[in-house]
């Protein structure tokens, strides 16, 4: 009992150190390569720095009250379950992206540089914390909740929605080029999601064939 109980305690603990792992990469990614150069790409991060913009804020107070109230409304909304999966995450999300971005630290290179990296960390990262069945909390919350509520709008057709109307301010605010990058950012980031899931399926059949 006791040695199920150790293993138990060091497969949580390992989860954890790759959850915060995952949101060090990406939130790295966000404080020092896409917000600096004003990237936008339709997400929370995005959102935030055009409030930033807007209210003379700074981008960290409203992150973190952003990504406390999708927090809370995913608590009411989706239940416990996803609460208390995507709190040490969002956790880890808020205290690392305050951090690094009071650091002041910032890379100025070419776009489709810092869109290529920006891409390939924040892939990582969010590989990393789906692969432990953990969220950072973003619209999702909006998505999952309106399709419980009504199953003919698919997630995904909800979240292009809000991307959208995030893209259209962004345009509005730093111009046509800010959105393009942010674009191609999403591409790489999807992309490199979608090649390490592969991956991975591929090492688990390896596993399962050998034993």
């Amino acid at each position: 009992m006791k040695k199920n109980t150790d293993k138990n305690i060091k497969e949580n603990l390992k989860s954890m150190a790759i959850i915060a792992l995952g949101n060090l990469l990406l939130t790295s990614a966000y404080a020092f390569l896409t917000v600096p150069n004003n990237i936008i790409n339709g997400g929370v991060t995005s959102t935030s720095l055009l409030l930033s913009h807007y209210l003379n804020i700074d981008i960290g107070y409203i992150s973190s009250v952003i990504t406390i109230f999708l927090l809370l409304f995913g608590r009411v909304a989706l239940g416990k379950d996803f609460f208390y999966r995507s709190l040490f995450s969002s956790v880890c999300y808020m205290v690392f992206f305050n951090f690094l971005h009071f650091t002041g630290i910032s890379f100025f290179f070419h776009p489709l540089i810092i869109v290529l990296f920006a891409g390939i960390f924040v892939g990582v990262g969010h590989y990393l914390c789906l692969r432990e069945d953990s969220s950072t909390v973003g619209y999702d919350v909006f998505a999952l909740f309106i399709h419980k509520k009504n199953k003919k709008l698919d997630t995904a057709i909800v979240l292009r929605i809000i991307g959208i109307c995030v893209l259209i301010v962004g345009v509005a605010t730093f111009g046509i080029k800010s959105v393009i990058y942010g674009i191609i950012f999403t591409i790489i980031q999807t992309q490199v999601i979608y090649l390490l899931n592969k991956s991975h399926e591929v090492n688990a059949k390896i596993l399962k064939a050998t034993h």
